[in-house]
Parts: structure tokens; sequence; C-alpha cells
């Protein structure tokens, strides 16, 4: 298991026993090409591949914490008191991307940096890791990265980069296959915009990964303050402001976000931003939306909520802005969901993970966010015209749920539910009963 809990924090490499081998492997982390001395033997199937596992007979679940001297791993994602007090933006930390960049079977790590590059490192087998960054032409130096995902996006068959940052967009590196990038010069990502996360999927069956990005701020009046204007005694927001500033009735400012972007891919590896006003985003009535919604992203992930087969969106916002449910014809076009179908959503949400948590054959969600626990949203019914969650907030032990993720991680059939906490490095597992 990989995390970075916080802007200061070291990257920690957690090994996993042999029940965790099998099951990580299969639910999220790849851990098994994490630590396999050789090459998996990958069957290939319609649209995936597959490789067996076999679980050693002794151990027991749990993880066992590797040093740096024994896997090679030495990063740490710093960021000074001056650097976090020019923007405070930029204390929502980094993230991490997997996978098999060079095609042996052994799953390599990225990791993002804030006031420094970004790190590459090939896995060599038996949890050892070399620094290939220069090489491979991925440092990403000189900008505060905030996220990153390996994904095939121009369909050659191999592991493409693409990176988040504060200020920067979405950058996009093309892997010749055997880990070395070169950064796409007219990918058609837009380079501005404080982008958080990413998710992709095919999200109009046409065979390739269409991608969205989550952006949040690039800037906030919390560090930069802002002007006013002052017409008659009455305070107003200056025109050019007005897109992420306004006063409420009780007369406070409320700063709104950036707006997410969905991107098609032309299937070349060329994006296309699509449209929020022109249909392709419906409101819960059906109706084209009149502007973006001004949200501050920091999550977001595709999933098949509606059970239709098709790709539907959901989005952690932070602050004020609720989270966000889009449901996917199967043409890339999305409506809200049902107002009743989750009649509450959490604000200052951070992640979102599903799972069938009761085991009754249908997908629950659960949110983090920045108070003390998380809400986790029980499948209730599907009548038809749409399926409906219960929410119940719980405790996470007094951390603020930074990332979730629901698997079985005990071993037992059970889904359990792994929290970390947003600055105090904590990771709480919490297991159905």
């Amino acid at each position: 298991m990989l995390s970075i809990q916080s802007p200061r924090h070291q990257v920690k490499l957690f090994a996993a026993s042999s029940v965790w081998k099998t099951l990580l492997a299969a639910v999220a982390f790849t851990m098994s090409s994490l630590y396999l001395a050789s090459p998996a033997q990958w069957r290939q199937g319609i649209g995936f591949r597959s490789s067996p596992l076999s679980p050693l007979a002794t151990g027991k679940p749990g993880f066992t914490l590797l040093s740096s001297d024994q896997t090679g791993i030495d990063f740490t994602n710093h960021l000074s008191d001056a650097k976090a007090a020019e923007n405070q933006i930029r204390l929502n930390g980094s993230g991490v991307a997997l996978g098999d960049i060079n095609g042996d079977g052994l799953c390599d790590i990225y990791l993002c940096g804030l006031e420094g590059s970004n790190v590459l490192y090939r896995n060599l087998g038996s949890w050892k890791f070399e620094d290939i960054t220069a090489s491979a032409g991925v440092a990403c130096a000189d900008q505060y990265s905030t996220g990153a995902v390996f994904a095939d996006v121009d369909g050659d068959g191999d592991l493409d980069l693409l990176v988040n940052g504060i200020g920067v967009g979405t950058r996009f590196f093309l892997n010749d296959g055997k880990g070395k990038f070169t950064e796409a010069g007219d990918g058609g990502l837009t380079r501005r915009f404080g982008a958080t996360t990413m998710a992709l999927a095919d999200i109009d069956g046409d065979g390739d990964l269409d991608l969205y990005v989550a952006n949040y701020r690039t800037t906030t009046i919390r560090t930069t303050g802002f002007a006013n204007l002052n017409l008659g005694g009455k305070r107003m927001i200056r025109p050019e402001d007005r897109d992420h500033l306004e006063y409420t009735p009780e007369g406070r400012v409320l700063e709104h976000g950036e707006p997410d972007i969905l991107y098609r891919n032309d299937g070349g590896g060329h994006f296309t931003p699509l449209s929020w006003t022109d249909g392709t985003f419906l409101d819960e009535d059906g109706k084209p939306l009149i502007k973006p919604p001004f949200d501050w992203g920091l999550s977001v992930m595709f999933r098949d909520i509606n059970g239709d087969g098709a790709p539907d969106l959901y989005v952690c916002n932070d602050f004020h802005s609720t989270d966000k449910i889009w449901i996917n014809d199967g043409h890339g076009r999305f409506r809200a969901a049902p107002r009743l179908a989750l009649r509450h959503t959490s604000t200052f949400s951070m992640a979102v993970d599903f799972g069938d948590f009761n085991r009754d054959g249908n997908d629950e969600i659960v949110a983090g966010f920045r108070g003390k626990g998380f809400a986790l949203y029980i499948f209730t019914a599907d009548d038809g015209t749409g399926r409906t969650w219960t929410r119940h907030l719980l405790d996470a032990g007094g951390i603020a749920a930074a990332d979730c993720k629901i698997a079985n991680f005990g071993g037992d059939g059970r889904a359990a539910i792994a929290c970390s906490g947003a600055s105090t490095g904590n990771v709480k597992l919490f297991s159905a009963r």
C-alpha cells in the first residue's frame, strides 16, 4: 500500500502478507506485481487480461513496513511554510500512480511532488525499486503536482501518463512501450486551472478512454485577498470576479471553485473538451445547464451507478459545493441523478469509492469528508425509475477521511472500509459485522 498523507509526509511502503497479496491484487492495488520476482503469466481476455495468484499457505492478514534501505524508495513530498503561506491551495497535497510502464509484468510507482520534482520508480522485483525519473522524462519540475494516472490513452498497448498540477492543468506524456515518455505537444488538454484528480472510462462506447478532470482552484482569496466595489455605501463584487465570488444575503463572501472538464478521446490520444451547456450535461429535469458548475473538485470516479452498463460519474467537491452524480445515457451524455436518489450528500468531500458492503449484489457508496468521519450510502431500492441510497454518517475515529477504499481486506469475504487521515498520517480500517 502506498500512502501520501500530507505535503510533508514521507512515502511508506508496506508489504502485504499472504492473504492480503491475493485480495489487494484482485481488488485495487495490484500488490502482486509490486513484489513478484518474475513476470506474471498473463491470460488475455476480451478487453482485459488476468494473471492467477497462488497465496501462501502460511501468514495472516496484515502489512509489514519496509524501509527505504530495503526498497530504494526515498521520497518526501515537501512543502515549506513559506510556500504554503503564498498559496493555501498547495496544502491539499499530492497523489500517486501505479502501473507497469515497460511491460515486464511488475508494477512501477510514480509519485507527485509539490516543492520538488516528481519521481518515477521502476520495479526491479522482490520489493526493490530504481529511480528512473531523468531517463523517463517525467520529472515535471517547477510545478506543484497534485495527481497522476497511468492509462493507455492512445490505444497502442502501453501505459501513458497524465499529470495534474496547480495552475498548469493536465499534462500528457506518451510512452514508447519501454518506459520512456515524450510530452504530447498537441494533446488537446487545458493547461490552466488547479487540476486535482482524474478518472478515465469509455463514456460513449467507441473503444477508447475518455477523461474527466476535477478542478479545484489555482489561488484563493484566503491567501490573496480581494478587491470589491463600493457603490453608494453598498459593497459589490467586481464584474470580472462574479464567476468565483459572491456576497451571501448575510453579507459573507462566498468563493467558488473552477469548472471541471470532460474530454472525449479521438482514439489516438487527442482530447476534445466537451461543453457544459450544449446538452452534454442535463439537470435533474432533463434541461441543458445554463452555466458550468463552479465547484471545488477534489476527487472523481467513474462507476456504473444505475446498472445499465454505462460509466456514470461521482464527483466529490470541497467546502459548500455539493457532490455531483451524473448518469450516463451510454452515448456520452449525462443527466444529474434524480433529486431523491441521494437526499443528502456530504459537503467538504474528499474521496469516494464503491463496493457491495452488505453483500446484497448492489453497490454502496462511501464518501470521506473533512469532518471526523465518512458517509456510507446503503443501496435501498430500484423501482424502475432510478436507484436510491440511504445515508449513514460514521465516525472515523477522529480523523478527517482524505481517502476511502472498500475492499475485502481481511480475507473473510466481508467488505471493509480503509480511511486515511488528511493530515494525521493515520490509516484506519472499518469492517462490516
